[in-house]
């Protein structure tokens, strides 16, 4: 009896360990970013576009963006795209030559939330 106590619980810690092993990989990541990190671009973007590695709950996701300054310079509030939910974009004022940084906030479908910043600069 000794032994089955012991081969059961050791299946049940594997179990455990196995399935809760997927979760770790269901936040969502940026996975391609357009304008990229650190990227010098030679004219103003119309759009900052992130493509994450799972799908994103639009009510919850955000992308903000804004200048040297601090101030804003989306026109509109970010979109996660209904046809590909793993893609969220923001539209841009006319930016004009200098640095400007995108604040990224991603929840995941299964409610997982990731965040980061990254900076790109138009000549």
């Amino acid at each position: 009896m000794t032994r089955f106590r012991a081969t059961l619980t050791n299946t049940a810690l594997f179990l455990t360990i196995a399935s809760a092993a997927p979760l770790a990989f269901a936040h969502a990541h940026p996975k391609t970013m357009i304008p990229t990190k650190d990227a010098v671009v030679d004219s103003a973007p119309p759009a900052v576009t992130i493509n994450y590695t799972e799908g994103l709950a639009a009510r919850f996701s955000k992308i903000d963006v804004s200048d040297a300054a601090g101030q804003a310079v989306s026109s509109g509030p970010s979109t996660v795209d209904p046809k590909e939910s793993t893609r969220m974009s923001v539209p841009l004022k006319p930016l004009k030559a200098g640095s400007y940084t995108v604040h990224w906030v991603a929840v995941a479908d299964d409610g997982h939330r990731t965040q980061g910043d990254y900076t790109f600069t138009v000549k």
